[in-house]
């Protein structure tokens, strides 16, 4: 099944499971969404946004399309019928000047409000066509495209549970849902953090390069347009040339890194500098067992060696929680994980919404001790 915890309303309105609930709503999806949202309680504004668009998208043919020269002629002509009852040659009388004129007046509004109204109803539906033409457009693209356009890091979340920390003026694109293998396109540099999953390898294409993991954290930087460089934190992971094809040109053009290794290739030269760093990464187990586990430590220094190790940027209100204390070991956790461990501890939520990490604490009731 699919993740949907960072699912927004554009994301809901590609996925047809989603949609057939809000326009069906049989039992079976409806155990399945109302369990869904017991679970997500911070994701119901979005949710029920959704269902709301899905459910007002009914697309009806429009019999009569009027064209804004249609309508204004027609309004023209009332008009003219109503100036031409001054002329004493069509209207002879008094009596029936003042009554034919309060007749023309009254039509010219009821067609003028008629024609309004026809122009209207056909905007609207030109609006609903088109949204269900992109809703229909959207579907057919597989991947999810994002390009991090802000000054901060942003977070990914794939739908296997997979994190992505996209730097600033990176672009990532992905599949919507991984089924056989898990592929992502980097322009750019990102961190990741793999979901383990031995029967399904994760691929992370830069240029002619690839990187090979199962389940691991690493760092994959673009130095230009074709040099690239990787840093392996935890596991194992295989980087190689895919337009390497023969058993010697794979030899050549591989390499496999440990962690806190790092191996630089560069096109020109066709070559890879594989080197080992000579001071541990911060989330390699040796050393994150020792950052990450804490004895009574306030929140905001928690908090602060986060954002340091993986360059994020969490969001909470220091004042009200930077001073509670906690006892906690998160050294064996991915990044997201850690954020919802700490909010269980404290009894607060918190949103992965729009590649930011937000701690809400609204519903505490806690004064932090001095």
């Amino acid at each position: 099944m699919i993740n949907y915890t960072n699912y927004e309303v554009e994301d809901f309105l590609r996925d047809d499971f989603f949609i057939d609930w809000a326009l069906k709503n049989s039992p079976e999806q409806e155990v399945f969404w109302q369990q869904w949202l017991a679970e997500h309680p911070d994701r119901k504004k979005v949710v029920d946004r959704a269902r709301i668009i899905a459910a007002s998208i009914k697309i009806e043919p429009l019999q009569a399309e009027l064209t804004d020269t249609e309508v204004n002629a027609f309004i023209t002509h009332i008009r003219q019928q109503v100036s031409d009852q001054s002329n004493p040659k069509i209207i002879r009388h008094r009596y029936y000047q003042s009554n034919w004129f309060r007749i023309a007046a009254l039509l010219l509004l009821v067609v003028s409000a008629g024609l309004l109204f026809i122009k209207n109803k056909h905007q609207q539906r030109t609006v609903l066509k088109t949204t269900a033409q992109l809703k229909t457009t959207a579907q057919a693209d597989p991947y999810v495209h994002i390009t991090n356009h802000t000054t901060e890091s942003r977070l990914v979340q794939m739908s296997d549970g997979s994190l992505a920390v996209l730097k600033p003026g990176s672009g990532l694109k992905y599949l919507r849902a991984f089924h056989d293998k898990r592929e992502v396109f980097l322009d750019g540099e990102a961190f990741f953090e793999v979901h383990k999953n031995p029967k399904m390898p994760f691929l992370v294409h830069n240029h002619d390069m690839v990187i090979r993991v199962l389940g691991t954290s690493f760092t994959v930087k673009s130095l230009n347009n074709t040099d690239i460089k990787v840093v392996v934190n935890t596991g194992k992971v295989l980087v190689y040339n895919q337009k390497a094809i023969t058993k010697a040109d794979r030899e050549r053009y591989e390499v496999t890194l440990v962690p806190n290794e790092q191996v630089t290739y560069t096109e020109k030269q066709l070559r890879f500098k594989k080197e080992t760093l000579r001071l541990p990464l911060i989330l390699s187990k040796e050393i994150a067992l020792k950052e990450f586990t804490f004895d009574n430590a306030p929140l905001s220094y928690i908090i602060e060696r986060i954002d340091k190790a993986y360059g994020v940027n969490i969001e909470y209100d220091k004042a009200k929680l930077g001073a509670i204390n906690l006892t906690a070991s998160l050294s064996d956790r991915p990044l997201d994980e850690k954020v919802k461990l700490i909010c269980k501890a404290i009894n607060v939520s918190c949103q992965f919404t729009d590649g930011r990490i937000i701690i809400d604490n609204q519903n505490l009731n806690i004064t932090p001790t001095n």
